[in-house]
């Protein structure tokens, strides 16, 4: 745990010598908001019987949408990103030769993008709030955890994409391909229901989806974790199955990268 946390100040004391970086990041994200605002209401009219079984708010629907794509942008980008960097700087060879665990390894890599982009996010949500985004603050608990499967359901991509980097130099189009598709077909702009009927059956794919219904039903209709049991069952099942693909892609190219020694090539 500690040298988890040793790797996640590193990454902040790294961040925070570009504070003008960070400053531009959520000033970019306060004057994304007024946009969004205006634009949902002018299309209030149009969305609303759509989204009648999702608080009939189009603000707060896009909202929601909105924050956890930005959970699911760190969760797919960050592990292959911060992996290419620390390679190249030969940060991540000398880590594996430390008595840290590759879980904390890969923790700690990735535990300050979350935690600033749970920053970026409180701001929005609470600029949200302040606009009058109809969100239920006493069903955060619920939320958060529903939050919690979506992430994990989406950690195996950035895995899978890290494998790339150790193994290819490149994670491809992998992050991007994910990040389109999810944002297209999960709902995140949009219900689901929309969309053409043939789209509608590849949404099914996309766990996005499941985890969207589930969390507008609980923080925009007030709805129980139970009412949304179903989502979660297969959002779950999404998690459980991409993770162990994911953990076992990832070992193999690391031993890979070890045993062939082309971390030090980067």
């Amino acid at each position: 745990m500690r040298r988890m946390l040793a790797l996640v100040r590193a990454s902040w004391l790294t961040a925070a010598s570009y504070r003008l970086n960070m400053l531009v990041s959520l000033v970019s994200l306060l004057m994304m908001v007024i946009p969004v605002y205006f634009v949902a209401g002018a299309l209030q009219p149009v969305m609303a019987d759509s989204i009648a079984g999702q608080g009939g708010e189009y603000f707060g629907f896009l909202l929601v949408g909105i924050i956890t794509l930005m959970f699911l942008t760190t969760a797919v980008t960050s592990l292959p990103t911060a992996l290419g960097s620390s390679i190249a700087s030969g940060t991540f060879e000398a880590l594996l030769g430390t008595r840290a665990r590759l879980g904390e390894i890969v923790a700690g890599t990735v535990g300050y993008a979350f935690i600033w982009t749970a920053v970026r996010a409180l701001l929005l949500l609470v600029v949200g709030l302040a606009l009058g985004a109809p969100l239920m603050g006493e069903r955060s608990p619920a939320a958060l955890l529903i939050l919690g499967l979506i992430i994990l359901a989406y950690i195996p991509f950035g895995l899978l994409a890290a494998a790339g980097v150790l193994a290819f130099k490149t994670s491809g189009s992998l992050p991007a391909a994910v990040l389109t598709v999810s944002g297209l077909l999960g709902g995140v702009y949009y219900p689901t229901q929309v969309i053409p009927s043939w789209l509608q059956d590849l949404s099914m794919a996309v766990p996005l989806t499941y985890g969207l219904r589930a969390l507008r039903a609980v923080v925009l209709e007030g709805g129980s974790l139970r009412a949304s049991a179903p989502d979660l069952a297969v959002l779950s099942g999404f998690a459980l199955a991409l993770f162990g693909l994911s953990l076992y892609v990832f070992t193999l190219a690391v031993r890979h990268a070890k045993g062939s020694g082309t971390l030090a090539q980067y």
